[in-house]
């Protein structure tokens, strides 16, 4: 089985706050970011776990418990006026970086139950479903991979007209690395033919194109 790269942005936590507090300080957050461009993952993983420890004794020790950043949401469509709430060092977001930093540290089955832990938090997340499909791939489950992508997708579609399709696409070349992987040629290229829809110009996809037409049987 190939393994591609992780493909999906490492997204910038949400932070609501008013001019009047001026910038805010960097966050460990935005340090294990950092850290994990540098290729620096297990001190990224460092600062992260306490994070996430944390959470386990207060708010994330319900595997339905919400995250910080959809609690937030929710209060804005909800109340009136003007008001400024912060969410720093969000747990959630903690735990995507965290399995970002466990594949990168090959390990792989660890990321998974981050991962599954963290889309029981926010199962409306297409972003937090692709990480968890292309995890779920790695460790070589490939049609429970190929239906999670397939969720995503379906999550994705139901976003904004911008984010949506990048989702969308991120979704499809998911299932076109695991039509990929299970030799399931024709269904691959459809795939990453639909990706193009949405990201037409994703070298991604253009490339693994080119990968089928040179190694797909004759």
């Amino acid at each position: 089985m190939r393994v591609s790269t992780n493909f999906a942005v490492i997204a910038a936590v949400t932070l609501f706050s008013s001019a009047a507090h001026g910038q805010p300080k960097q966050s460990e957050l935005e340090s294990a970011r950092e850290l994990l461009k540098a290729g620096k993952a297990d001190q990224s993983l460092a600062l992260m776990d306490p994070i996430i420890a944390q959470a386990m004794l207060k708010d994330a020790k319900d595997p339905k418990a919400i995250c910080p950043s959809v609690a937030v949401a929710l209060l804005q469509t909800f109340m009136k006026g003007n008001f400024s709430v912060s969410v720093e060092n969000d747990w959630c977001e903690a735990m995507l970086v965290k399995s970002y930093a466990l594949n990168e540290l090959k390990r792989p089955a660890e990321a998974a139950q981050v991962l599954e832990n963290l889309v029981g938090h926010d199962p409306s997340n297409a972003q937090y479903l692709i990480e968890y499909a292309y995890t779920v791939r790695v460790n070589g489950q490939l049609e429970r991979s190929l239906d999670l992508y397939k969720q995503a997708e379906k999550l994705a579609a139901k976003q904004d007209r911008e984010s949506g399709a990048h989702w969308r696409a991120a979704a499809l070349r998911g299932q076109g690395y695991a039509y990929t992987d299970l030799q399931r040629w024709d269904d691959a290229v459809k795939a990453y033919q639909r990706s193009l829809k949405y990201e037409p110009g994703s070298e991604l996809a253009k490339k693994e194109l080119q990968y089928i037409e040179q190694h797909r049987p004759r």
